[in-house]
C-alpha cells in the first residue's frame, strides 16, 4: 500500500473515530437526561409513599358509615397513586433507562474499536516513515562512501 493511501485511510479512520466519538456524546447525553427523570419518578414515589403512610398515621376511627367510607376512597386513592408512581419508575427503567445504558455501552466499545482502527493505521505510517528514514540514511551513508573511494583515487 503505498503512503498516500495510507494517509488517506487514516483521514477516513481520523472521521470514524470522530463519528464514534459524538455518537458517543450524544448516548451519554440520553443517559444523563435518563438518569434525570429517574430521580424525579423515584422522588414522586417517595411523596406518594410518604402521603398514604401520613394518612395512616393521621386516620382516626370513623365515626359514621360515611365518614369511613370517605375514609376508604381516600386511602384507595392514595393507594392508587403509589401503585401509579412505582410502576411509571419501573417502566421507565425498563423501556427508557436499560435501552439508554446499553446504547451507550455500545457507543462507547465502536468509539474504542475506531480509536484502535485509526492507531493501527498511525503505526503503519509511521513503520513505512521509519522505513524511508532509514533507507535515506543508507543511500546518504552510500553516496559518503562513494565520494570517499572517488577522493582517494
Amino acid at each position: 500500500m503505498s503512503s498516500y493511501a495510507l494517509y488517506t485511510l487514516r483521514d477516513l479512520r481520523v472521521a470514524e473515530e470522530r463519528q464514534a466519538e459524538q455518537t458517543l456524546g450524544e448516548a451519554a447525553a440520553i443517559v444523563r437526561r435518563a438518569e434525570t427523570e429517574t430521580a424525579r419518578l423515584s422522588a414522586r414515589t417517595v411523596e406518594a409513599r410518604a402521603a398514604e403512610t401520613a394518612a395512616r398515621a393521621t386516620t382516626s376511627a370513623p365515626a359514621t358509615a360515611a365518614e369511613a367510607q370517605t375514609v376508604r376512597r381516600f386511602s384507595e386513592r392514595l393507594r392508587l397513586a403509589t401503585r401509579t408512581a412505582v410502576e411509571a419508575l419501573e417502566r421507565h427503567r425498563a423501556q427508557v433507562v436499560a435501552p439508554a445504558v446499553r446504547a451507550e455501552t455500545a457507543a462507547r466499545a465502536a468509539h474504542l474499536r475506531a480509536r484502535q482502527r485509526r492507531e493501527v493505521v498511525e503505526k503503519a505510517i509511521a513503520r513505512r516513515e521509519a522505513l524511508r528514514r532509514r533507507e535515506q540514511e543508507r543511500r546518504e551513508e552510500a553516496a559518503a562512501d562513494d565520494l570517499g573511494q572517488r577522493r582517494k583515487s
